[in-house]
């Protein structure tokens, strides 16, 4: 793994538009699930973040190239009264550019079959990017959104019930570079936007920077 800084241009445009771009009106099967009968926050932390996650290096092996990460997890403090727990803003990554059929199937091969709802933007857009959601009945989310020159993927958990303290978003560990993407080639920018995702120091290992706050959600 290395560290370096951030390119400019595509992967500036990609960064945005993965950090701002997602559509909360995401397709799912069903309706969303009632906030006590969601995965618990700790469950999705240790098994459906790493899966998502490992979808962005499956897309990066196609090519055996590169996988840059560039914004890091961090956690927030959600909901009011008997629905507070917290949520959980993933590895926003962009791999090398491959062809959007194969990015479909990856998407579809990969996803949770049964409880995943899937929605593919039939068209390009001015911009020349098209892009592919996926979402669960519990609210969880991702997005992979395709340019010609690299796929950018985020990710973002819905407000889900803890049996941790409330209100600490810091108490958690969240998974490191190697964890998310074991395998994979990966360099991690250094100049990530620190209002969204805190940076800790650069070198190899565990990083867990995490973001306080309170925000209401489904």
């Amino acid at each position: 793994m290395k560290w370096m800084p951030l390119r400019v241009g595509l992967v500036s445009a990609l960064v945005v538009a993965a950090f701002y771009g997602c559509d909360a009106k995401m397709p799912r099967q069903g309706k969303l699930v009632a906030f006590h009968q969601r995965v618990s926050f700790e469950e999705y932390l240790s098994s459906n973040l790493l899966e998502v996650s490992r979808m962005a290096g499956r897309v990066a092996a196609e090519t055996d190239g590169e996988l840059s990460v560039v914004g890091l997890p961090y956690v927030q403090a959600c909901g009011v009264e008997s629905t507070q727990g917290y949520r959980v803003f993933g590895y926003t990554t962009i791999a090398p550019s491959i062809p959007f059929e194969r990015l479909e199937e990856i998407v579809r091969a990969h996803r949770r079959d049964g409880v995943s709802g899937l929605w593919v933007q039939n068209d390009f857009q001015s911009d020349g990017s098209r892009r592919i959601y996926f979402t669960d009945n519990d609210g969880n989310s991702a997005e992979f959104m395709y340019f010609e020159s690299g796929v950018a993927m985020s990710s973002y958990s819905s407000c889900l019930p803890t049996s941790r303290p409330l209100n600490d978003p810091d108490q958690f560990d969240l998974p490191s570079v190697q964890e998310a993407f074991p395998g994979v080639r990966v360099s991690v920018n250094d100049n990530t936007d620190t209002s969204l995702h805190p940076l800790p120091a650069l070198h190899p290992g565990p990083q867990s920077g995490s973001q306080s706050g309170v925000q209401s959600g489904p």
